[in-house]
């Protein structure tokens, strides 16, 4: 196959054309060419190797992507349904050896009040069903 050396903006078919080409035979042996002819020859495989990782990515690897986040998100929709499990406060978890250096100390910097529960307090929401 012809592999297209135009450079810029070009259609979908060269981008195709050159991702299934494989590099041709020099025109010449290599011993009798200069340096921009083989600058030139060389050239050619880049060409082939960019088409063909640019076919991948947009081909491949973009429609993965996309099911695999419309896969994440209804995953997350339904573990969201139900709160977490009751809190135990186990003495070997949540050890810290100092405080947090704000608020009250004890929450971290990405706490969440429904799926973090406060070391030796619980879930904020256990606390105001008990009340």
């Amino acid at each position: 196959a012809v592999v297209s050396t135009q450079s810029g903006h070009y259609g979908r078919g060269h981008r195709i054309a050159n991702a299934r080409a494989s590099k041709p035979a020099p025109p010449k042996p290599v011993t009798e060419m200069n340096m921009v002819e083989i600058d030139k020859f060389n050239a050619q495989a880049g060409l082939i190797s960019r088409d063909r990782w640019w076919l991948f990515t947009w081909c491949v690897m973009v429609p993965i992507t996309i099911a695999q986040g419309v896969r994440s998100y209804y995953l997350e929709i339904e573990h969201n349904k139900h709160y977490p499990e009751p809190y135990v406060p186990y003495e070997n978890i949540q050890n810290a050896d100092k405080p947090f250096p704000w608020g009250d100390g004890k929450r971290s910097l990405f706490f969440h009040p429904k799926w973090n529960p406060i070391p030796g307090e619980g879930y904020l929401w256990e606390k105001k069903d008990d009340e």
